[in-house]
């Protein structure tokens, strides 16, 4: 028997709206800032990204201090109900092989779906301990569990 077009793309939004939605880390992205000046063209998205991150720094010692790298970090939440934590562990040029680490807490409660979170290397950190060279990001449930994790390529396993 043969199923009719029509019922069975009827059908296919139904079955995929009642897949299990799970949270997990969807994009991460990185936006170097490395000069206090606005470029005159907008090549590859650079003039906006700059103009973006140096809004409300008026003075140069103010926009001096926002030079670094910025991580943009898309994630979808599926259980707001729960706290969750995004954890980003990384290794900077000065620090030799140590892994640092910086979090984000997310209370039980917030409300769902897309998440956008910014971890920003930036002012005296960056100048101090130089650029990130390697990165993982965890997602980590209320109990400590991880839910999801994306590490650039240059992470290495062993940690």
């Amino acid at each position: 028997m043969k199923f009719p077009a029509p019922l069975c793309a009827a059908l296919l939004p139904v079955l995929f709206s009642c897949a299990e939605q799970v949270s997990r880390i969807e994009h991460v992205r990185e936006v170097p800032l490395k000069t206090t000046v606005v470029p005159a063209e907008d090549v590859g998205m650079h003039r906006t990204q700059a103009t973006y991150l140096l809004h409300g720094a008026v003075s140069q010692q103010q926009r001096f201090q926002r030079l670094g790298q910025y991580y943009f970090v898309t994630w979808n939440d599926a259980n707001p109900e729960q706290a969750a934590t995004l954890v980003m562990m990384y290794r900077q040029g000065k620090t030799g092989s140590t892994v640092l680490t910086k979090s984000i807490f997310y209370p039980a409660g917030r409300k769902g779906g897309t998440q956008n979170s910014v971890f920003e290397f930036i002012g005296d950190e960056a100048r101090e301990k130089g650029e990130i060279l390697a990165w993982k990001l965890v997602l980590k449930d209320n109990r400590g569990k991880t839910i999801s994790e994306r590490h650039s390529y240059l992470w290495g396993d062993d940690h």
